[in-house]
Order: C-alpha cells, then structure tokens, then sequence
C-alpha cells in the first residue's frame, strides 16, 4: 500500500526533498553538518534510493581507499595507473 502511493509521487518526492534540505541547509552554520533526502523523509529515500548491496559497498570503500592513495606525493606507477571501479 505505501508503495503504490509513492510510486505515483516519486517526482513530487523528489523535488519536496530538494526544496526542504536546500531551505534548511541554508540556513545552517558554517560548521554545521548539511540535512540530507535521508533526514528530512526516510521512508521515500528508502524508496527512492535502495540500499546498496554488499558488493557495491565492497566497490565503493575500494574506490574511497584508491582514491585516498593516489592523493600521496610519490605514488608508485603501478597504483597511479588503477581506474576507479576496476
């Protein structure tokens, strides 16, 4: 039943999210962290966004850590030459 509803409303979802983290976050401190979809209607971005599975979590912490080493001053050729997501 929730899910019938928000089907029809995913574009309406989606812009009410935008408008609401972009209203509150503009109003945040410096220093503050920043509202996400996430924070303001869980239950859509559930929806919306699914959860990733195991390997994309896999994927994206090899990503974030390759990422993280390319950033050392002498990178060694062999781990400079590496492409995100392979």
């Amino acid at each position: 039943m929730l899910n019938d509803g928000l089907i029809g409303n995913k574009s309406v979802l989606l812009a009410l999210s935008a408008l609401t983290t972009g209203n509150l976050n503009s109003k945040l401190n410096k220093n503050a962290q920043p509202y996400k979809m996430q924070d303001i209607l869980p239950l859509a971005h559930e929806y919306i966004v699914p959860p990733l599975t195991d390997e994309e979590k896999a994927m994206q912490v090899n990503n974030a850590l390759l990422a993280f080493a390319k950033t050392a001053p002498k990178i060694p050729d062999k781990i400079a030459s590496i492409s995100h997501g392979g």
